[in-house]
């Protein structure tokens, strides 16, 4: 199975990390964040961003926070060594030679610019003359806690202000000095790895912290939510049973409006029905008094046949009785005078009723004839 490469970081993404970290702290946002994701997550984000997805194949990577993170304590140590390298001098009048920096390293300038100079501290050498060197721990511009040591050494006074000092005898043989140089150097790399140490149980709680007051602020922003939930339905549910409040009024209302135009239009029924009884009983009685008029004008018809043949009897008595040569007998005058005056009243009375419609309507007792036996 081939070994995945290496991840190694380019120069233009080096330069896009600075320039991104320098715009951070110029804006006061670096200041603000609490823990180191917070910290490069946005500057990993930004260079992805502009190289690993404008160009994936010339920029394979992309990086995530802890990378940022382990690229700025790397780039410190490299800005040490290269300016260590461009060192001219020594004693108290250490000079640099910026220039030649570029060519070590071309982001050497950037760096010093946006992060601040770094003290470059003596090499200590060891048993073998190879320099070992150790930097400082402490705060560098970018609120970053670079790895370092915190002892100094000190060829002619030992080491920690003397504690354990070993001093050359020029009198002791070579192998002793050798002795003392390892016990030197075994003594550094233990206080090395004793702070070490203690920088990762620092890291350790330092994130254990932020952990935990991430996981209060989620459970505070959860706590948060759920009220808001709760706020949201209570007000769903107060605005449905305001809802159907109103609804329930504009139905009573409705039936109201529906029972009330019900109700005129019975009304309107009603007198139309009213009205057409009216016509028809109006109608019926002026067909009842056609009727007996036609009636009435048919008696009065007959009674003025009745009139004329009475008349034309008592003509015809009348010229019987005055043309007879020996005339009526004495005897006879008083029956026949009586006849005569009892037509004449029942004459009368024909021609009263006959005189007038008032008459003929509002007479109402029956007519008598007498009639010779």
């Amino acid at each position: 199975m081939p070994q995945p490469r290496r991840k190694k970081w380019t120069e233009a993404e080096e330069r896009t990390l600075i320039d991104k970290y320098c715009e951070m702290v110029s804006d006061g946002t670096l200041a603000k964040m609490k823990t180191r994701e917070k910290k490069y997550k946005p500057i990993a984000s930004h260079v992805n961003s502009i190289h690993h997805v404008g160009d994936p194949v010339v920029y394979p990577w992309e990086w995530t926070w802890k990378d940022v993170s382990n690229k700025v304590q790397n780039m410190r140590h490299q800005y040490s060594l290269v300016k260590q390298k461009i060192k001219r001098g020594d004693g108290d009048h250490d000079e640099f030679d910026w220039v030649e920096g570029l060519t070590h390293w071309s982001n050497f300038l950037r760096y010093k610019e946006v992060f601040g100079d770094v003290t470059v501290v003596a090499p200590f050498v060891n048993g073998f003359g190879e320099g070992v060197e150790f930097g400082h721990i402490g705060q560098s511009s970018g609120g970053e806690y670079p790895i370092g040591l915190e002892f100094d050494y000190n060829e002619e006074g030992g080491y920690n202000n003397g504690d354990r000092v070993y001093e050359e005898d020029e009198t002791m043989g070579r192998k002793k000095k050798r002795k003392g140089v390892k016990n030197v150097e075994r003594k550094a790399w233990a206080f090395v790895t004793n702070q070490l140490a203690q920088l990762r149980e620092m890291e350790a709680r330092f994130e254990q912290r932020e952990e935990e007051r991430e996981r209060e602020r989620k459970r505070r922003e959860s706590v948060r939510e759920k009220q808001d939930e709760e706020m949201r339905k209570v007000m769903e549910r107060l605005k449905e049973q305001r809802n159907r409040e109103w609804e329930a009024m504009e139905n009573e209302r409705e039936d109201r409006r529906r029972r009330r135009d019900e109700e005129l239009v019975q009304e309107r029924k009603w007198e139309e029905r009213n009205e057409r009884r009216r016509s028809e009983w109006n109608a019926r009685i002026e067909e009842m008094l056609s009727e007996h008029r036609a009636e009435m004008a048919q008696f009065q018809a007959r009674v003025l046949d009745e009139q004329q043949n009475l008349t034309s009897q008592l003509l015809g008595m009348v010229s019987q009785w005055s043309g007879h040569p020996g005339g009526i007998a004495d005897n006879t005058n008083g029956g026949t005078s009586h006849y005569l005056s009892q037509m004449m009243q029942n004459l009368q009375h024909v021609g009263g009723m006959v005189d007038g419609d008032a008459q003929v309507d509002g007479h109402n007792q029956d007519d008598e004839f007498i009639v010779d036996g």
